[in-house]
C-alpha cells in the first residue's frame, strides 16, 4: 500500500505520531510524541520502529541520535552507533553501543552505555509497543456492523480514512455498502470493506458473535490502532 502522510491519536485524543504511515503504522519519515506532547521519536521508520534519527527523554531533551539495526527477533530496532546524552543535556557518550539479547525471543538490552536504559523509552508512549508487536494488537478475520443512515456513511468514511478500501464486486460498491440496510462486512486482513446482501447471510453473521454495533467496533478499533486522522 502506498505510503501516505497522517496523525495517530491515542485514545483520549492526544497525538502520538505525525508522519507517513503504511497499513495503519508508521512507515517512512515521522515523529512520535509522549503524553505531555514533547517529542519522543523522529526520524524514519520501519515495521519495528526507527531505522535512523533521534530519541528524547521525556522533558524535552535529546536522549540519543544516530543509526539503529533492524531487528529480526521479538522487539523492537535498537540503537547501534550514535550519540547518547543524559536527561540534562549533556554528552556520555559516543560510537558503537553494545547490545546483548534476553530470552528466546532475543529481545535486546543496552549494554554499553549502561546509563541508555530501557527500549524504547520506559516513558514512551504505548504507541510504540503497537510499532514492534503490532501482531498483539491488530484485530483479524471479518467484523459485521450494523449501522444505518448518517451512522453508516460516517463509518465508511472513517474507515477509508484507515486505509480500508470497497472490496467491489458485481453486487457490492461503495453507494451500495451506504445504502445496504444490512450489516457492513470489515475484512482486515486486506483492508476491504463491503456489505452482507441477505437476510440468511446476515443471520449467519449474528450467530457468528462477530456482529456489532458501532460503537462497540470503536471501541475494538480504538484499543488496536488508535485514531488515524488525514
Amino acid at each position: 500500500m502506498k505510503e501516505k502522510w497522517k496523525k495517530i491519536f491515542s485514545k483520549d485524543h492526544k497525538l502520538m505520531y505525525e508522519g507517513f504511515v503504511v497499513d495503519g503504522m508508521p512507515y517512512g519519515t515521522g515523529t512520535s510524541y509522549y503524553e505531555n506532547g514533547n517529542k519522543c521519536q523522529e526520524g524514519v521508520f520501519d515495521e519495528k520502529g526507527l531505522v535512523h534519527g533521534r530519541e528524547y527523554y521525556m522533558n524535552g531533551n535529546l536522549r540519543f541520535e544516530g543509526a539503529y539495526t533492524k531487528n529480526k527477533g521479538r522487539g523492537p530496532n535498537y540503537p547501534t552507533f550514535g550519540t547518547c546524552y543524559d536527561e540534562d543535556g549533556n554528552e556520555i557518550y559516543y560510537g558503537e553501543l553494545t547490545i546483548r539479547k534476553l530470552g528466546d525471543m532475543g529481545f535486546p538490552k543496552i549494554v554499553k552505555p549502561e546509563e541508555f536504559g530501557f527500549i524504547p523509552p520506559k516513558a514512551g508512549p504505548d504507541f510504540l509497543r503497537r510499532v514492534w508487536e503490532p501482531e498483539e494488537y491488530k484485530p483479524r478475520g471479518v467484523f459485521y456492523v450494523k449501522a444505518r443512515g448518517r451512522e453508516r456513511e460516517k463509518l465508511v468514511g472513517f474507515l477509508e480514512r484507515n486505509g480500508f478500501k470497497c472490496g467491489e464486486d458485481e453486487i457490492t460498491t461503495r453507494e451500495s455498502t451506504i445504502a445496504s440496510r444490512y450489516p457492513l462486512e470489515i475484512r482486515f486482513e486486506n483492508m476491504e470493506y463491503g456489505h452482507i446482501h441477505t437476510v440468511t447471510s446476515s443471520a449467519a453473521a449474528e450467530a457468528s458473535r462477530k456482529t456489532f454495533r458501532v460503537d462497540e467496533f470503536m471501541d475494538i478499533f480504538e484499543y488496536s490502532f488508535a485514531y488515524v486522522i488525514v
